[in-house]
């Protein structure tokens, strides 16, 4: 389908093109749907269509839905705290706050570190990270403060697993990606073989755009529900404000709020 036909201007996505290659921002790739219907796309050499992409922090938003389906599925709330579901991972001198640290506070990134705790945690406990982030010194109250932190991403991923039983990988597999036809999905998994969680999904463009599709269609894929609507507005709702990176140029897109690992829209 062209563009025009879906109400898209042919003239504003040449622009955008051209936008980005003033800025020298390097495409990879590109889809534009509308309506549910591919009217631009393009890959840029050495990537094509048919292979797959690392996603970087997107994969924190697939992160999300597998927590929304543990929920769903009355195995997991908002309100349970690490320490229940994983208490083999607490270190032995956890701190109150750390206690009382929950999935709400995971997944909208507020559990009170300063800085993005991922490192340190993994310098404390090279093999437990959830041990880790526990220990790493909480500066804020929770709840308080939002603070890009990836580590908050990977304790999810395990709690998920914890209580569903399954990977995460073959959990999405089983309620996301194979429904939706997607059966190329692959992920980058730290020494002991759990999935990142927080970066790490490889997908192809077109899957990346059936994810956003799904969203927007509230959960819907063809006839079947597969992520709750209550979810994907929960999720994709703000939850914390945010601030402006320290590091770079300011950027709006950072002030925009953040909802559950995923920025606001």
């Amino acid at each position: 389908m062209t563009p025009a036909a879906s109400g898209v201007s042919s003239r504003s996505i040449a622009a955008l093109l051209d936008r980005l290659e003033a800025q020298s921002v390097e495409l990879h790739s590109i889809m534009v749907v509308r309506h549910g219907h591919v009217v631009a796309e393009g890959w840029w050499a050495p990537y094509s269509a048919g292979r797959p992409h690392l996603l970087y922090s997107l994969t924190k938003s697939f992160t999300s839905v597998a927590v929304g389906l543990a929920i769903a599925d009355g195995r997991l709330s908002l309100d349970d705290r690490v320490v229940d579901v994983l208490p083999d991972h607490v270190p032995a001198d956890i701190s109150e706050q750390g206690r009382r640290i929950t999935v709400h506070h995971l997944l909208s990134m507020t559990a009170g570190h300063s800085t993005d705790s991922l490192a340190k945690a993994w310098q404390l406990e090279p093999d437990d990270l959830v041990k880790g982030f526990l220990r790493v010194p909480f500066s804020e109250p929770e709840g308080t403060r939002h603070t890009y932190d990836n580590a908050t991403t990977f304790v999810l991923a395990r709690m998920v697993e914890r209580v569903t039983g399954r990977g995460l990988p073959e959990l999405l597999d089983d309620r996301l990606f194979r429904p939706m036809g997607v059966d190329h999905a692959e992920w980058d998994r730290v020494a002991s073989g759990a999935a990142f969680g927080f970066h790490g999904l490889h997908l192809t463009t077109e899957a990346v755009a059936a994810f956003g599709e799904l969203l927007l269609r509230g959960g819907v894929w063809g006839d079947r529900r597969l992520v709750p609507r209550e979810w994907v507005e929960l999720a994709t709702r703000r939850h914390i404000e945010t601030r402006q990176l320290e590091e770079g140029s300011p950027n709006p897109d950072f002030l925009c709020g953040y909802g559950y690992q995923s920025p606001c829209p």
